[in-house]
């Protein structure tokens, strides 16, 4: 009956989505704003596109919209979304062939996903259909799906050809159930113990020594690797101290980001996500946490390591609605004075629904503004040069 059911999901949506592939990916830019945007972006190696709380709906329509321009004319490549690095990439694998949205959904944090990135998905399989071959992948480093200890183990099992390996009396099924718990979606995760880090991360630490990497399985001992330090790191540390999980989550994605760009050096990526990862300065942003944490964001080591490779865009809402973390719709608040955005919405039209700013043209303007909400919906001051090298700016943000 299920399988049934999960058919019956697969044809509808694929019916739906594939309609909608073939529309119009403009921005609805002006003209120079349009110019602009693609001089910025279409020979960088990687971009980054992020939105406020992950879960506004405008920002992820306009995302997908530029992401399939991006690859259908400026040769993109990599897509990689803010979910676990190989259940994203499991996932989209089975996904070119099955054309099941309902497991390609299953891969991602439940906050990230939405329709638009659906469309997405369906728009990158057609491509891949067409010999384009794109790769999707996440990029964090945490667990991000429903069935996390079911895809983990299977591959480990695939990888060990039938071979049983002695892990100090740690069963593949008990590794599973650890697993299990680590999970994000799971109700008993504020029950867990470092007894379950401690089993996953000396299983890892097991097969790691006992299987050698191959050309087949170099990606996925890659990844179990940069797993088990990060676990490691946790065990090492006391639960008091949870601002670390901050410094070793951006530290490991950053990780993951770079060992793709080794793998794939001459392919453009695009990072989909929060703004919050993708930051070039968090010191430039007057907070208590980026001032006191010692927390170095993914995108300022990006910056860092690629230079002018990097490009961050940001999307922010000039008025309209907003939803929570939690998927609750929110009223924007008022433009604050001094704000970029409401030094935006007097500057455009307001017939025109989706602006674009830049260093590279506007960097007097972004100076003279002294704050943005483009974190979180909430009004920061920010020295916006040194955090972002481009902005959107939704006129009605979250339209459904």
């Amino acid at each position: 009956m299920n399988k049934i059911l999960n058919n019956s999901i697969t044809l509808f949506f694929t019916m739906c989505f594939v309609l909608n592939t073939n529309s119009s990916f403009s921005q609805e830019l002006t003209k120079e704003d349009n110019a602009l945007l693609f001089s910025d972006i279409a020979q960088k190696q990687i971009v980054a596109l992020g939105d406020a709380t992950h879960t506004d709906y405008t920002a992820s329509k306009f995302r997908v919209d530029l992401i399939k321009e991006l690859v259908e004319k400026h040769n993109f490549s990599i897509i990689c979304i803010e979910s676990n690095l190989f259940e994203v990439y499991k996932a989209f694998e089975d996904f070119k062939t099955t054309g099941n949205i309902v497991f390609m959904n299953s891969s991602l944090y439940p906050v990230v996903k939405n329709n638009e990135l659906d469309k997405l998905f369906f728009f990158l399989k057609e491509q891949n259909e067409k010999g384009n071959n794109v790769k999707v992948y996440g990029f964090d480093p945490n667990f991000s799906g429903v069935n996390t200890h079911e895809t983990f183990t299977k591959a480990i099992q695939a990888n060990l050809n039938n071979t049983e390996i002695e892990c100090k009396d740690i069963s593949p099924e008990d590794f599973s159930k650890h697993l299990k718990k680590l999970r994000p979606t799971n109700l008993k995760a504020l029950l867990r113990t470092k007894k379950d880090y401690r089993i996953v991360h000396d299983y890892l630490t097991c097969y790691l020594d006992n299987v050698l990497a191959t050309n087949e399985n170099e990606y996925f001992n890659n990844y179990l690797f940069n797993i088990k330090t990060s676990l490691g790191k946790k065990l090492e540390g006391k639960k008091s101290k949870l601002k670390n999980s901050h410094i070793i989550r951006d530290s490991v994605m950053f990780e993951n980001i770079v060992y793709l760009k080794n793998k794939y050096p001459y392919e453009k990526m695009i990072l989909f996500g929060s703004s919050s990862h993708f930051i070039k300065s968090p010191k430039a942003i007057n907070s208590k946490f980026m001032q006191n944490s010692g927390w170095k964001s993914l995108g300022e080591r990006l910056s860092n390591k690629f230079h002018d490779d990097y490009f961050f865009i940001a999307y922010t809402g000039v008025s309209g609605n907003t939803r929570g973390f939690y998927g609750k719709k929110q009223k924007l608040k008022e433009l604050t004075p001094n704000s970029i955005e409401n030094t935006v919405n007097k500057k455009y039209p307001s017939n025109i629904e989706i602006m674009y700013l830049s260093v590279n043209r506007d960097k007097l303007i972004l100076d003279e503004a002294v704050y943005s909400r483009f974190l979180g919906n909430t009004f920061y001051k920010i020295n916006l040069t040194k955090t972002v090298d481009g902005l959107f700016f939704i006129r009605n943000n979250n339209m459904e």
